[in-house]
């Protein structure tokens, strides 16, 4: 053989080698933190040929119009920051929230705890495997023993040093699918744990965006407290001027005054509403409550008009992107792979047991002479075990995994029932949300010039004073129903994508 063509065979081996050794270290048992999420703050995707989509069968709804989804990708980062610093100008950093969502996924527990948990299911998915392997052990006894025999007419000692090194080899053969099971329902169990991560991570997405509009709207809720505060005190200055003319009676004073002090009452409790929603959103983020936040306001947010899709399109979805309906879907596939384990422990099992070990020994008995052993002892042998009566022990086995199994399929049934339901629901809640936000526009507009017609016919004297403080409390209610109804409509458009389940930006970003 030529050397240049040597040197090929050699490089193709190698190559073949290097090959099999990077395919042999993704392997579970040797890497399982590839099989489990990247990170905490990154989904987890299901390899192509996996499937847990559409379980039971597909029944349509009416149709409806509903929101189209957005893209996961862009909520979602590996590095995310912390809440701390300020802005260039000293003053608190200023969040939207985007930035609040990468907060949160980096730093709430939740995410952290059910990444930690897929890992630990990925290592007992690469733990399921070493049954595939041989089992290999070392044995050494070594040592010094004296033994008093007792012999006719005498007692004699017999003294010994030893040493017993020996290997141990185990190694399955044939089990009739018990290993096979036993991975498959780790696989499963592994699958379920990650999907189970990424709805982890939707929830705490949809958590702050609630807890978000919440806290903004707590704020605008102040604002418009104390502006609400001011033209109580704009329409008590009126009253007690017109009294001191002798255009108004006491009464109406003290009217005035009461719609005074029941304003300041509403800014003490709005200032209330904020320190508990800031707590709120905190805790969504993963941070302690007593950090400042800085949140953009309301207004900056733009607000979904439109609807994209039919609800039946959006129920499709759900049953194929909910994660802990995945999640459901692989349980039952971890409770099938149980039952078929139950089933492989009727059979024999097959084993190739294997011993190589060295028999030292040094002894004398009643004196010299001193006798030496040094020699090998190895077998090689093919074990057959099976279990011939367990007392009903499988046959209760197949019976318990069996049943276990339909309670799983009926569990996904009904998480898929629920999932079903709660877009539908979140459906109608969005259309009645948003036309609930305009009535609002229209009862401020309204409220708004009722109150300056009233406030002028006042000053007139042309109408009460109970006219006037009517329209005042009219006015204030509608400032409050308005930024409600304006949170209420973001909520609601959050609330379609996270019963969708999906991740999706907020209107506008």
């Amino acid at each position: 053989m030529s050397i240049p063509r040597a040197a090929a065979i050699a490089a193709i081996l190698a190559a073949s080698l290097a090959a099999g050794c990077a395919r042999f270290g993704e392997q579970p048992e040797i890497s399982p933190d590839r099989y489990a999420p990247a990170s905490a703050a990154m989904l987890w995707n299901p390899a192509p040929a996996d499937s847990y989509r559409e379980p039971a069968a597909v029944r349509r709804a009416p149709g409806l119009a509903i929101i189209q989804q957005a893209p996961t990708a862009s909520a979602v980062s590996a590095q995310a920051p912390q809440i701390a610093g300020t802005g260039a100008t000293g003053n608190p950093k200023r969040y939207d929230l985007p930035a609040l969502i990468d907060v949160a996924l980096s730093n709430n527990p939740a995410t952290h705890r059910a990444w930690e948990s897929a890992r630990a299911a990925a290592a007992g998915y690469g733990e399921s495997r070493a049954a595939y392997y041989p089992l290999v052990g070392a044995e050494s006894t070594s040592g010094y023993q004296r033994t008093p025999l007792q012999l006719p007419g005498t007692i004699v000692a017999l003294k010994q040093w030893q040493s017993d090194p020996s290997l141990t080899l185990t190694w399955t053969l044939l089990d009739f699918g018990r290993r096979s099971a036993a991975a498959e329902a780790a696989r499963e169990q592994l699958a379920a744990a990650n999907f189970t991560f990424n709805r982890t991570m939707q929830d705490v997405v949809f958590a702050v965006e609630r807890t978000f509009y919440a806290l903004a709207a707590a704020m605008a809720a102040v604002a418009a407290a104390r502006t609400n505060r001011d033209l109580a005190q704009t329409d008590f200055a009126a009253v007690a001027q017109r009294r001191d003319l002798g255009l108004a009676t006491q009464p109406e004073y003290l009217l005035a005054q009461e719609r005074v002090a029941q304003s300041q009452y509403e800014l003490a409790n709005a200032n209330l509403i904020v320190a508990d929603a800031h707590a709120n959103l905190a805790v969504a983020l993963g941070v302690e409550a007593d950090q400042p936040i800085e949140l953009e306001t309301l207004d900056n947010l733009p607000l979904p008009e439109t609807l994209g899709r039919p609800v039946e399109a959006l129920i499709d979805e759900a049953r194929r992107l909910r994660p802990d309906l995945a999640a459901q879907v692989a349980d039952l596939k971890a409770s099938g792979a149980a039952r078929q384990l139950a089933h492989a422990q009727w059979y024999p099992r097959i084993d190739l047991a294997a011993q190589y070990g060295q028999d030292i020994w040094s002894f004398t008995l009643a004196g010299p002479p001193t006798v030496n052993v040094n020699e090998p002892q190895y077998a090689a042998l093919i074990a057959l075990r099976w279990d011939l009566f367990t007392g009903f022990g499988r046959l209760n086995e197949d019976r318990r995994t069996a049943a276990e199994q339909r309670a799983a399929s009926d569990a996904v049934r009904t998480v898929e029932l629920d999932a079903v339901a709660e877009v539908w629901r979140a459906c109608h809640e969005f259309t009645a949300a948003r036309d609930k936000y305009h009535f609002a526009l229209a009862l401020l507009a309204s409220t708004t010039e009722a109150y300056a017609a009233n406030g002028e016919t006042y000053r007139q004297g042309l109408s009460t004073i109970i006219e006037l403080l009517t329209a005042s409390r009219d006015l204030a209610n509608a400032r409050y129903t308005a930024i409600q109804s304006r949170a209420d409509l973001l909520t609601a458009y959050a609330a379609v994508a996270y019963a969708a389940g999906s991740i999706a930006r907020p209107p506008g970003s």
